[in-house]
């Protein structure tokens, strides 16, 4: 006859249990392996969630400032738009120069850019 392996059921029973034992070992590996994994997919979740929170209260913040400063820019159009009619409804004798007249205008506009550029950007930075 010749030697070649053994049939299982001939084994000895010392390599049986060795066998056993390193297959034990691996499963409990294995095993470990797995809670770790869990574990860290837990934290990830959780880490997610504590994300996606923030998120959501910087998008409601900058929601905020953007109605805040649409409501500032309505009420400066508001404002300057008075500030054009009252000069419209002055006498022709104090409107004589237009030259004069378009300056004022031109500066009313640039201050009123400078404080809206201001505005915005002390609202971002908040």
């Amino acid at each position: 006859m010749a030697a070649g392996p053994e049939p299982p059921e001939w084994e000895p029973r010392w390599r049986k249990a060795l066998r056993g034992k390193e297959n034990k070992g691996s499963v409990e590996i294995m095993r470990k392996d797995l809670n770790d994994a869990r574990d860290l997919h837990g934290q990830a979740e959780s880490a997610a969630a504590v994300w996606k929170g923030h998120v959501m209260d910087r998008r409601k913040k900058a929601l905020t400032d953007y109605k805040k400063l649409r409501a500032f820019f309505v009420e400066e159009e508001e404002h300057f738009l008075q500030e054009a009619e009252k000069e419209e409804g002055l006498p022709e004798d104090e409107l004589a120069d237009p030259t004069e007249r378009f300056r004022s205008l031109l500066q009313a506009v640039s201050e009123l850019e400078k404080k809206h550029r201001n505005l915005g950007l002390s609202m971002l930075l908040q």
